[in-house]
This record gives C-alpha cells, structure tokens and sequence, in this order.
C-alpha cells in the first residue's frame, strides 16, 4: 500500500492511499503502530478509515492538523507502516473436499411415490 496524496480539512488530515479493501485486523495493526508515534508527539486524538467517492482508495483520516514538522513526522512512520499491506488483498479460494455433495440446482428432481392401486 502507498500514501497517494496528504489533504488537510479543518479539523482532520486524511492520507489518501491506493488501498481498495482494508481488513479490519490490517487497520487495527496500523492503528496500533501509528499509536506510538502519536503520543510521543503528544497527540491524543487517533486515526480511523474512511472511503471517499472523491478518491478510489482508502483514507487514513488523521483526527487533527498538527504542526507541518510533526505532520511530515507521521506520514514517514505511516508510510513505513503501510508499504508490506498489499493494495489488493489477495482472493480467498474455496474448494470442497467431499465429491459426493452434489449442487442444490443440478440434483435430480424428487420422484413422487406411486398412486395407490398402481
């Protein structure tokens, strides 16, 4: 994953990535990491994620502006957190060991059982 771009609204700091699908374990690891930083800079306020219809990536939203220093401070340690997290998690597979289960939609229809006096 990579930070694309770094927006600053009133209030928040938002580091756009190129991220399309973010476990929430992966955002938990993040946060904890990142968590470290923030407070030795004395910031008590946290991050979370967002999506932006603005944007095709995920956002990691910065909940205040800090000083321009310290701000460039945490997009280094955030950036050397984020690049091993694949931009794209990779597919699950699901495969069925047993090969005597049948799909519901290709089993043979039920038979009726005989009239009685058949």
């Amino acid at each position: 994953m990579e930070i694309l771009n770094r927006r600053a609204t009133w209030i928040h700091t938002h580091f756009v990535t190129d991220c399309v699908r973010l476990p929430s374990a992966q955002g938990r690891e993040i946060e904890a990491a990142l968590l470290p930083v923030l407070r030795q800079h004395h910031i008590v306020y946290g991050i979370r994620f967002a999506e932006s219809r603005h944007d095709s990536g995920i956002r990691i939203v910065l909940e205040c502006v800090p000083l321009r220093h310290v701000l460039d401070q945490i997009e280094a340690v955030l950036r050397r957190i984020v690049a091993p997290i694949p931009a794209r998690p990779t597919p699950t597979r699901v495969s069925v060991a047993d090969s005597d289960l049948v799909p519901a939609d290709t089993a043979a229809p039920p038979t009726s059982p005989p009239a009685p006096g058949q």
